[in-house]
């Protein structure tokens, strides 16, 4: 086997256990699964909102989430002021 092919499924491995264990360690990997992917239609679609607005945004991340919950739940009660008047 040559050299590229084995550095290449080394590489593989290494980041398939790096995203296997990031959750892992900080948490569980279910509940991780989980937030990402909600049942709740409103986050679901807001996650689907933020993902097609961003390039960047990351479902995994905690942080991601949460500005992506707040942004969205902002331009929402913007939107219902705006409308009242």
């Amino acid at each position: 086997m040559p050299q590229s092919y084995f550095t290449m499924w080394c590489m593989l491995i290494l980041l398939a256990l790096g995203a296997v264990a990031g959750p892992l360690i900080h948490g569980n990997l279910l509940g991780s699964i989980r937030a990402a992917y909600p049942s709740d239609g409103a986050k679901s679609a807001a996650l689907r909102r933020c993902a097609e607005m961003d390039r960047d945004f990351s479902r995994f991340s905690e942080h991601d989430r949460d500005i992506c919950y707040r942004a969205l739940r902002l331009n929402a009660q913007t939107a219902a002021s705006n409308s009242d008047r």
